[in-house]
């Protein structure tokens, strides 16, 4: 976790690149770098030191060669494997960038994208061509944003580093958006003119000359899945070990996030069996002390230290606006608010913390994917004499969870913006690539949109708010490729959820684990809003950028939603 800017085609680059790294030095406290291509051109990088604690692992890097110079966020977690590949490379540090900068002076920038594990936002500089080249990983999980006006390009790893390439003037259809979903999907930021680069997508760039692909298609990957189930329960075992051994790769401390559910507990398992000590951390509130027994025999069993870390269960209005100043686009999950005190805890211990996110969206671990399941079952034999199985559109199953069904959103915008979530879903060739079946079609729709734009964007923003690098084995791009080919009753069967994942750990989780339901990381909003911050929303709300009379008629996630955009938007000075 680092942050990265970069300007061409705007004066004085150097001065406005270190502008732009200290809007986001929180992400790198460690020091800072800029390289600068030309007068009217510059690259920064804000450090945190993770691998190769030394001078050597500085970036901005230029490639031996001395064409390529790169800035990263994030981490190439199979980099010694790379490494060994590249024959006649007279390593200078002993870190992932260097790795990562190396392949593609070797193999070329798309290659190279294609053989990598890990999660990452990185720009290079072709000083050949004169040319950007972005690239983002696969499931999201390192942010990019950018501006470009076909002469001018601007990028940084969060919003506020942009600050001088908008007028915090608000877009419509991104605000649409965030009232449907409580997030604001790539490629929408929710400014004019600024743009999200889409996870699994890289943009070469030149003044006059702007091209945007995808470079991963999981729907092109077809991971062998086996035959039978036992041989599936291997398979499982044998991609999730890999992908945390790759994970507690570092120079410095490693913790986990033990929640006591299936996942965090698979991944202490495995860290167990690699024989890496690490130190445990579960999230409790005041009166909801859920996980703790739960995280706590997990740790007892595998050997782990373990800290619970008990937060306040009646936040004030400074929790909520530090969750506004945090975040640079309105973001209405609740649990960012325990995730920014876990974040907090850790600020100062620990630079890389383990999480089990992922998981539910791999193996089919949410409630309603069991309400899926059951609604196909019913459908079988409707769908055996060649009837639809009720799959439906990803924009049908998108607009069926919204917070704000459409109409509503209408009359919130004054008709600025209408349909627009719903224009977006028809018009992503990815999205409409989805699998038939509903549960197939759900999950597929919530690995590509719900994960690689709000579970992602949560976590990222939280830890990095506090110079804390986060990574979840379980959104390794090979399990994922794997897990969306695995049959129905592998993931969900008869009201069961992630029975594959079970199957393959049942013998070495605690049975109180093994057989617990899922219990979610939110927050008990419908209390706040009716006690403590009840004044804040009375004082927040209505909010003058939406449609006053129905704002007065909402209440639980519906005033959440709007209570945090509020917030968000006083503390930006947002406008139309």
């Amino acid at each position: 976790m680092c942050g990265i800017a970069g300007v061409i085609g705007s004066g004085a680059a150097r001065e406005r690149v270190l502008r732009m790294l200290g809007a986001q030095s929180h992400r790198g406290p460690d020091g800072w770098g800029v390289f600068e291509a030309g007068p009217d051109a510059a690259l920064g990088h804000a450090r945190l030191a993770i691998l190769d604690l030394t001078p050597a692992g500085k970036q901005p890097m230029t490639s031996q060669d001395g064409r390529w110079t790169i800035a990263l966020n994030g981490e190439i977690f199979n980099y010694c494997e790379l490494r060994r590949e590249l024959h006649g490379v007279r390593w200078r540090s002993s870190g992932d960038t260097e790795v990562l900068l190396e392949a593609c002076a070797a193999w070329g920038v798309e290659r190279t994208l294609g053989r990598l594990n890990g999660m990452f936002a990185f720009a290079l500089w072709d000083g050949c061509a004169h040319e950007w080249i972005l690239a983002r990983d696969r499931v999201g999980e390192k942010p990019l944003v950018y501006f470009e006006d076909g002469r001018r390009l601007a990028f940084a790893s969060e919003l506020k580093a942009l600050a001088e390439f908008h007028q915090r003037r608000l877009d419509a259809a991104a605000a649409d958006s965030y009232l449907a979903l409580g997030y604001v999907p790539a490629p929408l930021a929710i400014f004019c003119g600024i743009k999200k680069l889409p996870a699994g997508h890289w943009m070469r760039w030149k003044p006059g000359a702007c091209r945007i692909a995808r470079w991963w298609c999981p729907e092109q990957a077809h991971t062998a899945v086996a035959g039978t189930s036992v041989e599936r329960t291997e398979q499982a075992r044998s991609l999730i070990r890999d992908a945390v051994r790759m994970r507690l790769r570092a120079d410095v401390p490693v913790a986990l996030a033990l929640s006591g559910g299936v996942d965090s507990t698979v991944i202490a398992a495995e860290a167990a069996r690699a024989a890496i000590p690490l130190d445990t951390f579960t999230v409790a509130s005041e009166d909801d002390r859920t996980d703790v027994p739960f995280a706590t025999l997990a740790a007892q069993k595998y050997g782990l230290r373990h800290n619970v870390l008990v937060t306040s269960a009646l936040p004030g209005g400074a929790r909520v606006l530090d969750a506004a100043s945090r975040y640079d686009e309105p973001f209405a999950d609740s649990s960012a608010l325990p995730s920014l005190a876990l974040a907090r805890a850790l600020e100062g211990r620990y630079k890389v913390i383990l999480t089990g996110d992922g998981g539910d969206e791999a193996f089919g671990g949410y409630r309603h994917y069991a309400r899926i399941a059951a609604k196909q079952s019913l459908k079988a034999v409707a769908a055996r004499i060649g009837l639809l199985d009720g799959a439906g559109a990803t924009g049908v199953y998108v607009q069926s969870k919204a917070v704000f069904r459409e109409r509503e959103r209408r009359a919130l915008l004054e008709k600025r913006s209408g349909g627009e979530l719903g224009r977006l879903l028809g018009a992503d060739e990815f999205l409409r690539a989805a699998p038939k079946g509903a549960l197939k079609h759900a999950l597929w729709t919530d690995r590509h949109l719900p994960l690689a734009n709000g579970l992602t964007h949560k976590m990222d923003t939280a830890l990095s708010a506090h110079g804390v690098e986060g990574r979840s084995p379980f959104l390794d791009h090979r399990i994922l490729e794997w897990a969306q080919q695995l049959p129905q009753d592998d993931l969900v069967r008869g009201g069961r959820k992630k029975v594959l994942l079970r199957k393959a750990y049942g013998q070495e989780l605690p049975q109180e684990i093994a057989a617990r339901p899922k219990h979610g990381f939110g927050a008990p909003i419908g209390a706040w809003l009716a006690g403590p911050l009840r004044e804040l929303a009375k004082d927040s709300l209505p909010c003058g950028l939406f449609d006053r009379k129905l704002q007065m008629q909402t209440s639980g996630q519906r005033l959440w939603t709007l209570l945090m955009f509020a917030q968000w938007a006083a503390y930006w000075r947002a406008t139309w």
